[in-house]
């Protein structure tokens, strides 16, 4: 019986509305409501209120819980957080979002229990992004929205810079993607079809039946030869800071730098020294390494005009939430019939 494997949910279902209240008639979900929640501190309270009710009602112990988009201030969902619900036999957890750098994914497996992603829902959104900042930043974008606002129109000397530069077509460039999963895949059909050269740098290279025409380099030679440099590879301890003051000095002088993954894959300091320096001409940030501050460097006007900034939204699209929402329904359902979830990002011992 559905009252026998309770599942707790933080939030609920905002876009896949009709497809989460069939699943709330197959389930006992019982609902944290954001409502008054502000913090990692009021989740975690939250948690443990509502195992601690089922506890002292002798009713069954929660055996999932998950969490939508649009909860991401609430993170880390590590073992401070949710350790009374896996203390009470609490083994899937699933939460909005292909990345997990947030998630105690380690304390998870080691307390037996699934962590499953959404791993391709924002797969189109965040490509259709990355391609927007690589226009943005190959085409003075953020310059020209500044003096036009200002009513400069091309600018004049009393502003940075004193008149728009041209901008470059990325016809004939060549695009470094450092990540070719998912998403560096579908970027690389986008900037393809404008003309552009693709090279990627993986950590051992993908089949080749599944580059569609990018090619494989070192990390010296992607450094050395792209025009145009996307990161779209995700945050882990090998990745923070692989884009630091040596690999700055690897690359073309006037490079362009994407960044859609996360902020502390690129260490600021270093990218802000090579912005001043004019060895990145601009960059499009869709991340930044210490969300939501924002270096000073730059916010400071004599670097801003070359830099486009999105507060991490590239991936924010209705269609990309709710086929999110759909590939967290999915995850639950096979757990509940016992399956290996076909989402997990880790291999628990259940």
């Amino acid at each position: 019986m559905a009252e026998d494997r309770p599942i707790l949910a933080l939030g609920s279902a905002a876009f896949a509305i009709s497809e989460y209240a069939a699943v709330l008639k197959r389930y006992q979900i019982d609902t944290i409501p954001l409502t008054g929640l502000t913090n990692n501190a009021g989740v975690t309270k939250a948690v443990a209120d509502a195992v601690a009710t089922r506890t002292t009602s002798g009713k069954a112990s929660y055996v999932a819980f998950i969490w939508f988009f649009g909860t991401s201030q609430f993170s880390p969902f590590d073992e401070n957080m949710l350790s009374s619900l896996t203390q009470n036999g609490c083994r899937f957890f699933s939460g909005g979002g292909a990345g997990y750098d947030d998630v105690g994914t380690e304390w998870m497996t080691s307390e037996g229990a699934y962590y499953c992603n959404t791993p391709t829902a924002i797969t189109v959104s965040t490509a259709n992004g990355a391609l927007m900042l690589i226009l943005a930043a190959t085409r003075p974008l953020i310059q020209g929205d500044m003096y036009t606002k200002a009513g400069k129109w091309r600018g004049d000397a009393s502003i940075p810079a004193g008149l728009i530069p041209y901008g470059e077509d990325i016809e004939g460039m060549t695009l470094g993607i450092i990540g070719l999963g998912s998403i560096g895949k579908a970027l690389a059909v986008r900037a393809q079809a404008c003309g552009m050269k693709i090279i990627y740098n993986n950590r051992r290279r993908i089949l080749e039946s599944e580059e569609n025409g990018a090619t494989y380099v070192s990390m010296d030679d992607l450094l050395a030869t792209s025009d145009v440099i996307s990161v779209n590879c995700p945050l882990t301890e090998s990745t923070r800071h692989l884009l630091g003051r040596t690999e700055f000095s690897k690359m073309k002088t006037g490079v362009f730098i994407v960044n859609t993954a996360r902020g502390a894959i690129i260490d600021e300091e270093a990218l802000v020294e090579a912005l001043r320096s004019g060895k990145v001409s601009r960059v499009g940030l869709d991340v930044v390494e210490h969300e939501p501050k924002i270096h000073p460097g730059l916010l400071d006007p004599s670097l801003s005009y070359r830099v486009t900034l999105q507060p991490h939204t590239t991936g924010r699209t209705t269609q990309a939430f709710y086929k999110g929402e759909l590939q967290i329904i999915k995850s639950v359902d096979e757990f509940m019939r016992g399956e290996r979830p076909e989402y997990a990002v880790n291999d628990p011992k259940i």
